[in-house]
């Protein structure tokens, strides 16, 4: 089925105050099961109704006009969505269709709305590191966190398990190599102590990707540091209430770090809670 035949099949179908046509009246035999399927997509956003018999139509004047808009991109082999490799979400002010994944976040906040439980359509194992210290001016707790510009929010260092990670660990010590400055080297310059093997977290939606997502974390603590963190643009020293409540300062800026929820979780998770881990750093 070409793109004009698709075309003129989105023309074909019926306006809502027509009679519904069965789809088989509308393309050729050879083309009965695509047009089906394309059919149960436009059923899946709504701009026609479909009977168990195959009878079709639009669900409104609107929805027939849109049928046309989409024959029209058919034939003219348009897209949407030019963007899906970009990652982040609502990146521009130029609407849902910017990128791949604002154009997925819409949906999933759809589903949301929709669905008391919806299905995650994403999992991921995500090891965490915490680095602390005492701030030696105001004598509170802080960690180290990092501001990833794809998701627009600061983050604890760390990142997705990649199928080359043997161990969770394993990638843990993976992303210290690759998102800290300085060259530290796992059992000479630094210890990892687990605190957390499995976080599972409610579904919640990506600011990377958009989709619909839970999470299952693993969390670390970095203990006998034996040299300073060396800070880069990205990184900030964050005190812990901060953290907790997902709102870093900046200067006079407020700054979003991940959905606060995690970190609550893992506060009432960790025996004394996060302000209660000793300092990373060996005295």
């Amino acid at each position: 089925m070409n793109a004009t035949n698709i075309a003129t099949f989105l023309r074909a179908i019926p306006q809502s105050n027509q009679d519904a046509v069965h789809i088989a009246d509308l393309v050729d035999t050879t083309n009965v099961d695509i047009s089906i399927g394309y059919v149960l997509m436009l059923q899946t956003i709504g701009v026609v109704t479909l009977t168990e018999q195959g009878m079709v139509k639009a669900t409104s004047q609107t929805a027939k006009y849109t049928l046309e808009s989409l024959a029209s991109y058919a034939e003219r082999d348009l897209r949407f969505v030019d963007d899906w490799k970009t990652r982040g979400v609502h990146r521009t002010d130029e609407g849902a269709f910017q990128n791949g994944a604002t154009f997925l976040h819409e949906l999933e906040t759809r589903r949301l709305q929709l669905l008391d439980k919806p299905t995650p359509s994403r999992t991921e194992q995500v090891a965490q590191v915490l680095i602390k210290r005492t701030n030696p001016e105001t004598e509170q707790p802080e960690f180290l966190m990092q501001f990833d510009a794809n998701a627009q929010q600061f983050q604890l260092i760390g990142g997705r398990r990649s199928p080359n990670d043997a161990t969770m660990q394993a990638a843990i010590i993976r992303e210290i190599d690759e998102e800290v400055a300085n060259s530290l080297r796992f059992g000479v310059d630094y210890k990892l102590a687990l605190l957390i093997p499995d976080m599972a977290t409610e579904p919640t939606l990506s600011p990377t990707f958009g989709a619909l997502t839970e999470y299952h974390f693993t969390i670390y603590h970095m203990t006998d540091l034996r040299q300073p963190i060396v800070l880069q643009p990205e990184d900030a020293w964050v005190p812990v209430d901060e953290v907790i409540h997902g709102q870093v300062q900046i200067g006079d800026e407020i700054v979003t770090a991940t959905d606060d929820r995690i970190y609550r979780q893992m506060d009432e998770l960790i025996d004394g809670g996060l302000a209660g881990l000793p300092d990373s750093f060996r005295n």
